[in-house]
């Protein structure tokens, strides 16, 4: 693996072997580097703001796991009388029956 300062030090060099040898491109470069300059790294609040993965599949899962214990409480209950009707319990209604 090469040292940050050597790579920098031979793009240096490539640079000024560019420059020398083709001044026209060299221009045409250097005017471009004016017109779109280097945009500068992303302060560190706006990198932290990213989500993590882990946090968004942490709430997903526990979304779906409280739907999931909703739903299966609403289908798990029994139904509810309709007008009029009188629910017994089924030990109930089978001693009223027996007794007849």
């Amino acid at each position: 693996m090469s040292h940050p300062a050597d790579d920098e030090r031979i793009l240096a060099d490539m640079e000024r072997g560019l420059t020398h040898d083709d001044p026209a491109l060299s221009a045409t470069m250097e005017t471009l580097n004016q017109q779109f300059p280097e945009q500068p790294e992303r302060p560190a609040k706006a990198r932290l703001s990213r989500r993590d993965p882990r946090l968004v599949t942490a709430v997903v899962l526990t979304v779906i796991a409280l739907l999931a214990l909703i739903l299966t409480a609403a289908l798990n209950s029994p139904p509810a009388p309709h007008d009029g009707e009188v629910t017994r319990p089924a030990a109930h209604s089978a001693e009223v029956t027996t007794h007849q």
